[in-house]
């Protein structure tokens, strides 16, 4: 999914940030391309005048759908140049393009949360009329099998679509089957809590689940004595994105991020109890968890270290790898834990991240870059999402409904029941900030979240500062014009079932 934390200083990010443009006769040496599969049916675009397609990205696996189908743009007459960028470099780098009008790029890469920025201040090419073009088979996208989420809320600004989702993240509940059906941990829970042994239903019952299974070197845990510690639980706590992993507690708690007017409503006596529970759950977590970004959230969990994480939706295709997973064939997913509101458990999913592209406005050759975007975006999508050589996920209804796709990596039973997780928890998902200054406002409640886990400030403290912040951000940006988008964002969220 990521490689690591988002956000560090814009002079930091400059310093880093080293452009790497490769042809494919280099990328094609670096590994295999997953089997074709030949479920999506397309045909190929006219073939261009040896064009070149400048594509830029994060750095990493998610970058290699463009060497996978190399052979496929090279015979749509297509050279495509893979401009890598660190993960934290993303938006600065587009934004620093787009504003001097270098016209660097063909195809961005870019997280959708960015996308009113970028659509509002007219640096990406509206893809309307390549949608509608015939011959359909070469054209058009299909995002009427892009679920509803992705498809509105990724792609579209002011009514328009201006991307094609390539990755559809959503923070999935992942867990050792293994241990949660041992008869003898089962027992030791059955005497010690009187409740029988399950997922957690509630974020209350993940703190009491995760202390139950930690445990010390030497300890017992199913039967076999721990050469290490083990670890109930373990969360996203390294600067970056541990402001999503709080807000699947406050979501699932009836907070919002603002009121209809923009007021912050982020430091709720809710979203101080939520970011509570987050700070509480690091003691079932291995020592080192607050330099947990994805990499290390992944590891611990594939490496056998934890019990239960909170991950994106590519983690267990990484668990069912036998070259990096030590638990291969013992994992389960299910929806996340939510919260009693009533006498009903609320359940949210956070959906941070994702992966969009688009063509740039300054493109001096849309067509080509539009040919290139929709091969990942469409032609070639189940094969990127069902392998462990990307960190895709599926965001496509297709992609949910072949779960052979899968078989090769996960077996056929696990296969199976990984998609039937997937369908219950993408019903839950909530999503990020979607209007211009959504950087910014998911920067300040990010730094605060990961100083409340650092124990630097109380939730209450943390949470006020956001408060503070964003109507500082609010004003910044205009805030008439702010309030306007939200309520139209809003409306968008509420008509797509992910706000009440």
């Amino acid at each position: 999914m990521l490689t690591s934390s988002r956000r560090v200083s814009l002079t930091a990010i400059l310093l880093v940030v080293i452009l790497v443009t490769t042809s494919f006769g280099t990328l094609l040496a670096q590994g295999e391309a997953p089997k074709v599969l030949n479920v999506v049916k397309f045909e190929l675009c006219p073939k261009f005048d040896n064009v070149t397609v400048n594509v830029v990205g994060d750095a990493g696996h998610n970058l290699k759908p463009y060497q996978f189908w190399a052979d496929d743009f090279a015979k749509m007459g297509i050279k495509v140049n893979v401009i890598e960028v660190p993960f934290e470099g993303v938006y600065e780098k587009e934004k620093t393009e787009f504003v001097a009008g270098t016209g660097a790029f063909d195809v961005v890469t870019f997280y959708p949360s960015y996308i009113g920025d970028f659509a509002g201040n007219g640096y990406l090419l509206p893809l309307d009329d390549y949608i509608k073009r015939e011959p359909a088979a070469v054209w058009d996208p299909h995002q009427d099998d892009v679920l509803p989420p992705f498809r509105e809320l990724y792609n579209k600004f002011g009514g328009k679509t201006y991307a094609l989702t390539i990755d559809g993240d959503i923070h999935i509940f992942i867990y050792r089957k293994d241990l949660f059906e041992n008869k003898d941990e089962q027992a030791a829970y059955k005497a010690k809590y009187g409740a029988d042994l399950k997922p957690p239903e509630t974020w209350d019952d993940y703190l009491k689940v995760g202390a139950f299974f930690t445990r010390k070197k030497g300890d017992k845990l199913a039967g076999e004595t721990l050469t290490d510690d083990f670890f109930g639980s373990a969360e996203f706590a390294k600067r970056g994105f541990s402001y999503a992993w709080f807000m699947d507690r406050a979501a699932s708690a009836g907070v919002n991020y603002f009121d209809e007017n923009m007021k912050p409503t982020i430091n709720s006596k809710e979203a101080v109890a939520a970011l509570q529970n987050m700070v509480d759950s690091l003691k079932n977590a291995p020592p080192d968890v607050l330099g947990y970004g994805y990499d290390e959230l992944r590891d611990a969990f594939i490496k056998g270290k934890v019990a239960m994480v909170v991950q994106w939706s590519d983690v267990p295709k990484k668990a069912a790898d036998p070259n990096d997973s030590k638990i291969v064939g013992k994992v389960s997913v299910g929806r996340l834990p939510g919260t009693k509101v009533g006498d009903t458990v609320v359940h949210r999913s956070m959906m941070p991240v994702g992966r969009v592209v688009a063509v740039a406005a300054d493109s001096k050759v849309p067509d080509a870059a539009y040919c290139v975007a929709k091969h990942v975006a469409y032609n070639r999508s189940l094969e990127q999402v069902s392998t462990s050589l990307t960190g895709l996920d599926p965001y496509r209804q297709i992609h949910l409904e072949h779960p052979e796709a899968y078989a090769p990596l996960m077996g056929e039973d696990n296969a199976k029941a990984y998609l039937a997780g997937l369908k219950l928890a993408l019903p839950d998902g909530y999503p990020d900030i979607f209007i211009p200054g959504a950087a910014q406002y998911q920067d300040s409640l990010d730094l605060h979240v990961n100083k409340a886990l650092a124990g630097q400030e109380t939730p209450q403290a943390a949470l006020d500062a956001v408060a503070k912040e964003w109507d500082a951000i609010t004003d910044k940006q205009g805030r008439d014009k702010q309030v306007k988008l939200w309520q139209q964002a809003l409306a968008s969220y509420k008509a797509l079932g992910l706000m009440k």
